[in-house]
C-alpha cells in the first residue's frame, strides 16, 4: 500500500511540473539610414515568423506603425522621430514590448 501511495504522489509531482516555455525577444539594430532592423525570436533558438509588430508612442500610448516580421523573423522599419516602444505580439502569453532605439 505505501508503495501505491508513494507512486501515486511521485505521478502527481511530474503532472503538476510546468511545460518547458520558451519566451519571446527581439534585438534591434540602427542601420545607420534611419530605419531600424528587428529581428524576433524565442528563447529556444526558434525564429519568430510571421509576428505582428507594432510601434506605440511612448507618452500617448499611439500606434504608429504595424507590420509583421517575416518568414526569417526580420523586420526593417523606419525609425519614429518621437519616442515610442517596439511591441511583438504572438498571442498566447508570447508578448514582448521594449524601448525603441
Amino acid at each position: 500500500m505505501k508503495l501505491i501511495i508513494k507512486l501515486f504522489f511521485l505521478c502527481s509531482l511530474l503532472i503538476a511540473t510546468p511545460a518547458s516555455a520558451h519566451t519571446l525577444h527581439f534585438t534591434q539594430d540602427d542601420n545607420g539610414d534611419n530605419t531600424v532592423e528587428l529581428i524576433g525570436m524565442y528563447s529556444t533558438g526558434e525564429i519568430a515568423a510571421n509576428t505582428p509588430i507594432k510601434l506605440i508612442e511612448k507618452e500617448s500610448g499611439k500606434v504608429l506603425w504595424q507590420g509583421r516580421t517575416d518568414e526569417d523573423g526580420y523586420c526593417t522599419f523606419t525609425r519614429p522621430a518621437m519616442t515610442y516602444e517596439v511591441e511583438l505580439d504572438a498571442g498566447a502569453g508570447h508578448q514582448c514590448r521594449e524601448d525603441g532605439i
